[in-house]
């Protein structure tokens, strides 16, 4: 019996192998689904388990099914999580199949910090990734990783412009803001327009919506496509420092909504405190409570300390690779 599943298996990865090069994600998935990884009929080492896991994962991310690649992605965590797991290319696989998957999920904020940790990853962890490999393509490593860091910043940087406009994504955008290589994105003005809380106009929106894909600008139960709530909500959030109080109708012309709506989302904000103030329904009338300066040098401490620990984890990626992928 343990003779026909080590056949079994190696027919299976081979099928799976000649599905893929066709394109067929789904196909090869479940081929490679069918392997029977908690036998108790033969010893399954737990690398080999996680690398099908991975792979089943990234095959069903290719045909579009976040839902069901989320599953393998699971089942992989709980044995890339230990600590004496070490393989990088898997550990870098499973990290990018999360951002995938909390970005087709629109949950933008865990989608910016996987990505952007993604982007960290250092010339030392290829190395070690691609082995042998990497010393055929020498000459053009420094060119690859640059270029494949740059991609992963790109879409962290879309990612937290699309996140909930409030105090958490603030804190992302100034390690993003603060971040040398992000000069040399496309998107990098729609991100120091951001970062600084300045008001995004029509034109500026229309430009960044050609970096964007589908499911970043499906429509969502208000009516609103992931785009347009996003920077109304970011118009709102800038409208909060530049008015102590401001009519809803007011609002509404200034977010380029009808008042009722502009009413809602604000309401929507405060109450999961994303901004502070109260609404005066009576007057029509929202009122928006400044920080203090406290809380601003609280907010100040809380990026430096992000952009420290920033700082040592890429010097722990250069230096020390085996133990730089993230788990989580």
């Amino acid at each position: 019996l343990s003779s026909f599943e080590e056949t079994f298996s190696l027919i299976s990865e081979k099928m799976a192998d000649i599905l893929q090069g066709e394109e067929d994600w789904k196909g090869a998935a479940e081929i490679l689904s069918r392997i029977p990884l908690s036998s108790s009929q033969r010893q399954i080492s737990d690398e080999y388990k996680a690398k099908m896991y991975v792979r089943i994962a990234m095959l069903y991310l290719e045909d579009e099914d976040e839902v069901t690649a989320e599953t393998f992605v699971g089942r992989s965590h709980v044995i890339i999580g230990q600590p004496d797991f070490n393989n990088l290319e898997v550990k870098y696989q499973h990290q990018a199949c999360r951002a995938r998957i909390y970005d087709a999920k629109r949950k933008f904020q865990d989608a910016a910090r996987h990505y952007y940790e993604l982007s960290q990853v250092s010339k030392a962890t290829v190395v070690a990734i691609l082995g042998d490999a990497a010393a055929a393509k020498a000459d053009q490593l420094d060119e690859m990783i640059e270029q494949q860091s740059l991609d992963a910043l790109t879409k962290a940087v879309v990612c937290v412009i699309l996140a909930p406009a409030g105090p958490e994504r603030s804190r992302t955008l100034a390690m993003l803001y603060k971040d040398e290589r992000t000069s040399k994105i496309t998107t990098y003005l729609m991100l120091q327009k951001i970062y600084m809380e300045r008001v995004v106009r029509a034109p500026e929106i229309a430009e960044f919506q050609q970096h964007l894909k589908p499911h970043q600008m499906a429509t969502t139960s208000d009516g609103l496509t992931v785009l347009q709530k996003a920077m109304i909500e970011h118009n709102l959030f800038a409208a909060a420092k530049m008015y102590n109080n401001i009519t809803f109708t007011e609002l509404g012309f200034f977010l380029h909504v009808e008042p009722e709506k502009a009413e809602k989302i604000a309401r929507d904000m405060i109450l999961e405190d994303r901004i502070a103030g109260s609404i005066d329904q009576i007057d029509g009338m929202i009122y928006f409570e400044q920080g203090s300066e406290a809380m601003r040098q609280w907010d100040a401490e809380i990026a430096g300390a992000c952009t420290a620990v920033n700082d040592i984890t890429q010097y722990i990626a250069d230096n020390y690779p085996t133990i730089s992928m993230p788990n989580e």
